[in-house]
């Protein structure tokens, strides 16, 4: 019996071993907030997890449906001004700071010297926002230039437009707030994905101006 014994809790911690080594090397999975049930897909890239759509929640104010149509919201996620952004992650995650964007795109293959920089960055091979476009999404070509598309991380970054003046603007743009905003208290950091090429610009907008948010784990 004491052999038995033995022997099954052996069992036992390999069977913990095996499932905590799956559960650490994990590379996408879902969760659900709790805040209102909806379920997200997540993904690591590097050592950071994101979520691999647009944040949804509904608010009491500060965010929009692109053209107040419900359906958007499912496809595109909401538009969040910047003070709601700030406090619309569900738990558990957060809005990603400007360094945490830096350290996600000198994983797709931005120097450090680049992804410091203001403006729009694109890595040696042109091939930085295509690593996070999802390849349906977007055009794979513009006046003869080949724009490569992989979507190789699962980021899955689609165009969602964005909410300023009072009106929904800009179709074919894509750009997320970060958590960090300049001296002023007027402006905040956002990235914003070129449209006809890969650069992922790095620029400050207006804080009650309205971008999609996706958030970073914990």
């Amino acid at each position: 019996m004491k052999c038995k014994a033995i022997f099954l809790k052996i069992a036992i911690m390999l069977l913990i071993s095996i499932l905590y080594c799956q559960t650490k090397d994990k590379e996408s999975g879902t969760f659900t907030d709790p805040h209102d049930g909806n379920v997200y897909k997540w993904v690591k890239i590097g050592d950071q997890i994101w979520m691999a759509e647009n944040l949804r929640f509904e608010t009491d104010d500060g965010s929009w449906c692109w053209e107040n149509k419900e359906e958007n919201c499912h496809s595109r996620g909401r538009l969040y001004n910047w003070a709601t952004a700030m406090e619309a992650s569900p738990p558990g995650w957060h809005l990603p700071s400007d360094d945490e964007w830096k350290e996600l795109e000198r994983t797709l293959g931005l120097t450090k010297e680049q992804a410091d920089q203001e403006g729009f960055r694109v890595d040696k091979d042109g091939l930085l926002a295509g690593k996070i476009k999802l390849k349906e999404a977007w055009p794979d070509k513009y006046k003869e230039n080949s724009i490569i598309i992989t979507n190789e991380t699962d980021f899955s970054a689609i165009k969602t437009g964005l909410y300023s003046n009072d009106e929904f603007n800009h179709d074919g743009y894509t750009g997320w707030w970060t958590s960090d905003d300049d001296d002023n208290d007027t402006h905040a950091w956002i990235r914003h994905i070129g449209f006809f090429d890969n650069t992922i610009g790095r620029i400050l907008n207006r804080k009650e101006f309205a971008f999609p948010v996706r958030c970073i784990k914990d």
